[in-house]
């Protein structure tokens, strides 16, 4: 009797399906993005096949050859971008592991079917279900040949069996994935469109913002500055009141301004808070917040939102963390904000990003430290109230 695949190598390939789900997105987590990959430990058969006795060297060439260009074309498919195009390479990996069955099949007899499993898994990749639910029943036929012309007994063909059945459940599973995957694909294009026309439409609001605050006052400021140079000389009372009034108009101005910057920068630090949730899920890590928000001066949150938003976008692209902690509690007249994640950000360079947020910390009169001591932990002090004066932002003894 031939040594056929057993059930577990079928299993496992006929899993796909749920791998090429799970690659979509693992894709952005380091070393999960070579997962489909470990499918091909199950090569280990026809592995095994070929070592069963000593070999020429024409068998072995024919062998690693072959074995080669399929773990390469294999590859290919299960990392082909974007996902429209893997049918293509779905039919080449097909017709490749059918090809390795038959020139391998002489070589290491039986054990070549697992080229017909992968085979009919592969071919699932692709819009065209009939096409590979075809292609994998032939994978499964050329499986049943050797039993039909007599070289095996027909009683080994349980053992066959579960293989057949698997290699047209891949077929099936993996054209659904795929399918999947393309939507995916999709829904991630047509938000990065709509991503894209939101901050268009936000750069042209904040123009019409700028230029409705900004355009009639300086304009008047222009005008006003003139008129009291001409009546410097001969007028320098009325001159000097012109220049009071752009004074004025000029602090009107600063102060609008102000405002219409602190609206930009968001909400507070509980919509940052929100956002940091939402990002941190995306990624696959949990967000736990230890205690409630306290209500903090208006400077003060927003400092502390931009420091979690920093925080945030660094454990998101470069900690690979599983967990973020942020805790806001009373510290002496002021606050403490900590955020500690536990991934391995905390050995690197810091970046001109927390650097800066350690100038505006300063600024406010408050403090930023950084330690690397299992992860990374942000630990920042912020003042109860505000401490630098409404003109010109410099602190205040």
């Amino acid at each position: 009797m031939a040594p056929q695949l057993p059930e577990p190598v079928s299993a496992a390939v006929a899993g796909g399906g749920t791998l090429m789900q799970v690659s979509v997105a693992a894709r952005q987590r380091g070393v999960w993005a070579w997962f489909p990959l470990l499918w091909l430990a199950f090569l280990a058969y026809p592995l095994i096949g070929f070592f069963d006795h000593p070999r020429p060297a024409g068998e072995w060439l024919r062998f690693w050859a072959v074995l080669a260009g399929f773990v390469a074309v294999y590859a290919r498919v299960f990392f082909v971008r974007p996902p429209e195009h893997a049918a293509r390479w779905a039919v080449a990996g097909w017709a490749y592991a059918l090809a390795a069955y038959f020139v391998l099949l002489p070589v290491i007899g039986g054990t070549a079917t697992a080229f017909l499993i992968y085979g009919g898994s592969i071919i699932g990749f692709q819009a065209r279900v009939a096409v590979a639910l075809w292609l994998a029943f032939l994978n499964v036929a050329i499986m049943v040949v050797p039993f039909w012309d007599g070289r095996y007994a027909l009683e080994d063909l349980a053992w066959l069996a579960p293989n057949m059945v698997f290699t047209l459940v891949a077929a099936y599973a993996n054209h659904a994935s795929y399918r999947r995957n393309v939507a995916d694909a999709r829904l991630v294009q047509v938000q990065a469109e709509k991503e894209k026309l939101a901050a268009d439409a936000e750069r042209e609001r904040i123009a019409r913002d700028l230029h409705d605050l900004l355009g009639h006052t300086l304009s008047v400021i222009v005008l006003k500055s003139e008129l009291a140079g001409k009546l410097a000389e001969r007028d320098p009372a009325r001159a000097a009141a012109e220049i009071r009034e752009v004074e004025r108009i000029s602090r009107d101005a600063l102060s609008e301004v102000r405002s219409a910057v602190s609206g930009y920068r968001g909400s507070g630090l509980g919509a940052e808070l929100a956002r940091a949730k939402v990002a941190l899920d995306t990624a696959g890590v949990k967000l736990s917040v230890t205690e409630a928000l306290p209500t903090l001066p208006p400077r003060a949150e927003q400092a502390a939102a931009m420091l979690l938003r920093e925080a945030i976008t660094n454990v998101v692209r470069h900690a690979h963390a599983r967990a973020v902690d942020v805790t806001l509690t009373p510290h002496g007249r002021g606050w403490r904000l900590v955020v500690h994640d536990d991934g391995i950000g905390g050995a690197g360079p810091e970046g001109s990003g927390l650097t800066g947020m350690r100038e505006r910390l300063r600024a406010i009169g408050g403090t930023l430290e950084r330690s690397g001591a299992g992860g990374t932990t942000l630990t920042a002090t912020l003042p109860g109230e505000d401490r630098s004066t409404p003109e010109t932002g410099l602190v205040t003894a």
